[in-house]
């Protein structure tokens, strides 16, 4: 499902007013300019960010024609920053596809408040869109609900990507969390829907039951990685968890050994041949040996190989696992609350 959307759409935003920040310099000259977000609150109490910003090269609004005919031409198309999933349905327990992006927002937009709405939003055809980040989520559906905890557990110190080992927030787990480029995250959906509630209370608790045994999976592509993709679908989260290293004991994971210090190397060779390097070094030796293997290995010395092995085992951690129980089907009794985007007409040639 579709859910984050930052970028430049093609719908006027000239009816939008909101504060601007000047920057003036020593002699009164106004060096730039530039208007601040607005937030706007949805039917269901979510909001989401908006802003008037100056078309980019090639980027130009047609609007509807005026009273004689004659063609109308806007410069300030729409910036949009938020989660247009959860502003047209309240929640994001599930939603659209990202495929149906462009739809999405046309929704989104169309939904607008009538002061602020753009004069082209029951156009025809698909708006013009300038991306700069976009969050596709996919569910996982575990046997349990500590399966989903017992997993990220796991890999919160078995797993590491090229930006190096996962790094871990309460009981969410990134990958490459400051890439400007792309980040993944893993949480529990059921406890994220206990902090962040919808205004609901009683469908609140009817969406917790339904993510209860479900692991959230959320892929973060910003500008660098979204030129040329085109039209993008969930299978896009999968190529990149594929980047992801899960899991210690392949031999292979301890190519990089030379470039640990000689006397960490030896730890590592130890605790991968059955050593007990806990009780071998110092508190303080081992500590310090501990915490390099970590950051450059990402490997958890103080865990036993074999205690590793039965824990990633039984938590299933795997790709294909994962893949195979991915959530792609709303039941029924719950599709009042996905929102169906309608189909956009095209204009006939």
């Amino acid at each position: 499902m579709l859910d984050w959307f930052s970028g430049i759409v093609g719908y006027d935003a000239s009816r939008l007013e909101s504060d601007v920040v000047y920057k003036v310099d020593a002699h009164g000259r106004t060096l730039w300019t530039s208007p601040c977000w607005v937030e706007v609150e949805g039917s269901y109490g979510k909001s989401i960010q908006l802003r008037r910003k100056e078309a980019p090269p090639g980027m130009g609004l047609w609007l509807p024609a005026d009273e004689l005919g004659r063609d109308v031409f806007s410069t300030n198309p729409l910036q949009i920053s938020g989660n247009p999933v959860k502003y047209l349905q309240g929640h994001n327990a599930f939603g659209p596809s990202v495929s149906l992006l462009l739809p999405i927002l046309k929704g989104m937009v169309k939904e607008l408040p009538l002061s602020i709405r753009p004069k082209n939003a029951d156009s025809d055809g698909w708006p013009e869109t300038r991306t700069s980040r976009v969050d596709i989520a996919v569910s996982v559906e575990m046997d349990s609900h500590q399966d989903v905890h017992d997993w990220l557990c796991s890999v919160g110190t078995a797993s590491r990507s090229r930006h190096g080992r996962a790094l871990v927030s309460g009981d969410t787990v990134y990958w490459g969390q400051h890439s400007r480029r792309w980040t993944i995250k893993a949480y529990c959906k059921f406890c994220e829907m206990a902090e962040h509630r919808t205004g609901d209370l009683r469908l609140n608790e009817q969406l917790r039951e339904y993510v209860r045994n479900q692991l959230r999976l959320e892929l973060t592509l910003r500008t660098p990685e979204l030129k040329g993709k085109g039209t993008l679908d969930e299978s896009i989260l999968w190529e990149y968890f594929q980047r992801i290293q899960i899991g210690v004991l392949e031999m292979d994971r301890l190519r990089d050994i030379e470039m640990l210090p000689r006397g960490t190397q030896l730890c590592l060779l130890k605790w991968f041949n059955g050593g007990d390097v806990t009780n071998i070094y110092k508190r303080r030796t081992f500590y310090y040996h501990r915490r390099i293997i970590l950051d450059e290995i990402g490997v958890d010395v103080s865990i036993p190989p074999q205690e590793q092995q039965s824990i990633l085992k039984r938590v299933k951690y795997d790709s294909k696992y994962l893949m195979e129980h991915e959530v792609k089907k709303v039941p029924g009794f719950l599709q009042g609350w996905l929102f169906k985007p309608e189909p956009l007409r095209v204009s006939s040639a």
